[in-house]
């Protein structure tokens, strides 16, 4: 059976194509032995078996106007193994070619693995998914069996002639959102024009527009290359830091995060007073009704959380938690209503795109999701995401590969200790120096004592 996908796979599997995005997410472990490559075979074989999960290719349908399908595919994704030991800097050098690796779920398999050797005799294995596959809590499920929801059985084989039918039915309910959204888009601009005081739908288009007009591209071109920084500080320290510049862990890794992209912003000559815009994703998952917590889609909006520009800041993080908190209460009722599938927005303008080629309306998407930098806060992280056969790993590190962004990091806790995984477009980084050496600064900064890779 082909499933269609909804409007944010389609549009990851759109900016693929683009050539400079990487919307993935990655998941990198570290283990104090070595991982031989028997045991990544059989886990790649383990996930190309789940057709609910990395089993499935993206196909494209039969009827024109149609959705992409996901299609059943037990294909083996790209595994490298490398099995002398590397130092650091090769080791980190092969883990960021791994990020910097194009993985479209509509030419081959959608993700990929590496697993290489460490100079103090252990292993770093990294898992790459397409985003299309889903957010973190699906690579978790389906990677491990790591989600709290049941994952449905696999639908049974249907004939081509079944498939058609619903692709048809897929153009008709496309053509009916879109006139009906059209309609709406001109009683949303009719009101707009008439009161422009009123508030209304199509106001929350205005932040995006703003962003898009004002995002500087001529310092520091976009590039597909990926640096990545792997940081380790313990728990309590980190909360304890938190806590005594008036915030919580999350406000201190939207505050980490805002300061590297200040020195990102200073050391490539660009504009620094501008405001940062910083996406933090929220699960909506748990405000869904009953049926609809499918773990192996994307169920998460993201909280536009407006920061000031300038220079590093280590002080108090009170305005960053007011912050914080006023954007995930504006995202989160917005996000919880559309039940569909489809992005939040203006429903006029969101509906009427689906008249536009999809080629088209994806690459709008895409330009709309633009943000300086991604702070994803995954929480804890169960015990058997470590597992590797009969290995189990010393730490783990989840991460999230920029899409018309310039930073991201994605914060897990493992044990007793806090995860960053910090990951960089190279030509928005700046000539100031790698960016270990900038998150080690970073975190010292805040009195913090880190291991990074």
């Amino acid at each position: 059976m082909k499933i269609p996908l909804d409007d944010h796979a389609a549009m990851y599997v759109a900016a693929t194509r683009t050539g400079l995005h990487r919307p993935c997410i990655g998941l990198l472990r570290h283990y104090d032995e070595p991982v031989t490559g028997d045991a990544l075979l059989r886990w790649a074989n383990e996930l190309a078996q789940d057709p609910q999960g990395l089993g499935r290719r993206v196909v494209r349908p039969r009827v024109p106007g149609a959705r992409l399908r996901w299609a059943p595919a037990a294909d083996l994704p790209p595994i490298r193994f490398e099995p002398d030991e590397l130092s650091v800097p090769e080791l980190m050098a092969l883990m960021e070619e791994e990020a910097s690796q194009q993985i479209d779920p509509a030419a081959t398999a959608g993700w990929r693995m590496a697993a290489a050797r460490t100079a103090d005799g252990g292993s770093m294995v990294s898992l790459w998914v397409n985003h299309a596959y889903g957010d973190a809590r699906a690579l978790l499920t389906h990677g491990f069996g790591g989600g709290s929801s049941t994952v449905p059985q696999q639908a049974p084989v249907r004939g081509w002639r079944a498939d058609t039918v619903e692709e048809l039915g897929d153009v008709v309910t496309r053509v009916r959102h879109g006139l009906g959204g059209t309609v709406r888009l001109g009683r949303e601009v009719a009101v707009a024009l008439a009161r422009p005081s009123a508030t209304g739908d199509l106001q929350r288009l205005s932040p995006t527009i703003a962003a898009v007009r004002s995002r500087n591209q001529g310092v520091g071109a976009r590039s597909g290359r990926r640096l990545m920084a792997l940081t380790r500080v313990r728990a309590a320290d980190w909360d304890g830091v938190a806590q005594a510049r008036g915030g919580s862990g999350n406000t201190l890794l939207l505050s980490v995060l805002a300061n590297l992209l200040r020195t990102a912003r200073l050391s490539r000559g660009d504009t620094v007073d501008g405001p940062l815009r910083i996406l933090l994703p929220v699960d909506l998952r748990h405000q869904r009704p009953q049926g609809q917590h499918d773990v192996t889609a994307n169920a998460v909006v993201g909280a536009l959380v407006v920061l000031p520009g300038g220079t590093p800041q280590h002080g108090s993080i009170a305005d960053v938690r007011v912050a914080t908190k006023r954007a995930i209460e504006a995202a989160a009722p917005v996000g919880a209503s559309r039940r569909d599938g489809r992005p939040a927005g203006p429903t006029g303008v969101v509906d009427a795109m689906r008249l536009l080629p999809s080629a088209l309306s994806n690459r709008l998407a895409v330009l709309a999701q633009g943000a300086d930098g991604v702070a994803s806060n995954v929480g804890p992280l169960p015990d058997l995401i470590g597992r590797l056969g009969r290995h189990q790993a010393s730490a783990a590190y989840l991460m999230g590969g920029p899409m018309m962004t310039d930073l991201t990091i994605g914060l897990g806790r493992w044990g007793e200790d806090i995860t960053l995984g910090v990951m960089a477009d190279a030509g928005r980084l700046g000539p100031s120096g790698t960016l270990q050496t900038l998150v080690s600064a970073e975190i010292a900064a805040w009195g913090l004592t880190a291991t990074v890779w």
